[in-house]
């Protein structure tokens, strides 16, 4: 039987959806302590968020329209007692609310439930005099109900006489569509990158062949997380190139080489497993090719400033 609250939370699902439809992928749908398919289905679309925003931000073709850049820059000013003064337009455009309905309210309207704690804190250590500054997540809550994580950077000023007593926070995110990245990775290569010397005679070493070949074996890697790599003139060989091409040209596109890339795959492929499924942690360091739960642990922890056992705790 569908009751009033299923149908909301049927609803912050279509939101969601809606805002993937738009290209924006740094929204989530808050999750409840139910255990039922809504709740599974919430999950699922969640992870589908984290990873298409991931496939965004590596290669920069997840908008196949080249319509859409997201430019995300939350800044807001707070008083004494943490009440919003001011707040730019482009965070009341992000987060869908008017600017009538947020100044005078308190800051804490702000953020979701499992953020407040966090927010408790820094509010207690401001009043005593204990804090200044720092860097930290929050979990932004839009008008729609739609979770957006954000990492902020919280200023407390104590002698300016401008801004004393006051509070600032600040968040800012950049992503580029496909077109741009295209774009700036074919003018490298025109202008700089894949050109050697041979008989003192220029010959370009990248054609748009070659880099389909590299791309695929970046969906290759991604798609056998829990294999060892072969040599890189293995793999070379088995997707038609060589491995001059593979190496220059995989840190070109991708910006790393092909065994971080490896790594940076597998921490990211964990870190989703670590915050949205049950499996225990010697189960996702086998499912995404770390030898055993403590070396992925210490990869993890060096990737993200935290061990996997931290994240996990984070969701209770």
């Amino acid at each position: 039987m569908c009751t009033k609250e299923n149908e909301k939370r049927l609803e912050k699902i279509y939101l969601q959806l809606l805002e993937l439809s738009k290209g924006n992928f740094s929204t989530l749908i808050e999750r409840t302590g139910y255990k039922d398919d809504l709740e599974a289905l919430t999950a699922l679309v969640n992870m589908v968020t984290e990873e298409i925003k991931d496939s965004f931000l590596h290669q920069g073709y997840v908008n196949f329209h080249d319509s859409y850049i997201l430019n995300t820059q939350l800044l807001l000013v707070l008083d004494e007692d943490f009440r919003i003064l001011e707040v730019n337009k482009l965070s009341l455009s992000y987060l869908g609310f008017k600017n009538k309905n947020l100044v005078g309210e308190p800051f804490e309207i702000l953020i979701a439930a499992r953020s407040k704690t966090k927010w408790k804190i820094i509010m207690s250590a401001i009043n005593n005099s204990l804090f200044t500054e720092k860097s930290l997540q929050l979990i932004f809550l839009t008008h729609n109900n739609l979770e957006l994580p954000a990492f902020c950077r919280i200023i407390h000023f104590t002698n300016d006489n401008l801004f004393k007593g006051k509070t600032i926070i600040s968040s800012f995110d950049m992503v580029q569509t496909r077109k741009c990245i295209e774009k700036r990775t074919q003018n490298r290569i025109r202008s700089r990158s894949y050109f050697y010397k041979t008989n003192k005679k220029k010959q370009t070493v990248l054609q748009q062949n070659d880099i389909e070949k590299i791309r695929a074996v970046g969906e290759h890697i991604k798609s056998h997380l829990d294999e060892d790599l072969p040599s890189l003139k293995a793999m070379a060989l088995q997707f038609g190139t060589n491995e001059y091409k593979l190496k220059k040209g995989f840190k070109e596109l991708y910006g790393l080489t092909v065994f971080q890339f490896l790594k940076e795959e597998r921490l990211r492929k964990a870190y989703v497993l670590v915050e949205h499924s049950s499996e225990s942690f010697k189960e996702i360091a086998k499912i995404v090719g770390f030898k055993n739960s403590t070396h992925f642990s210490r990869e993890f922890n060096i990737r993200y400033g935290y061990r996997p056992s931290t994240l996990r705790n984070t969701k209770d």
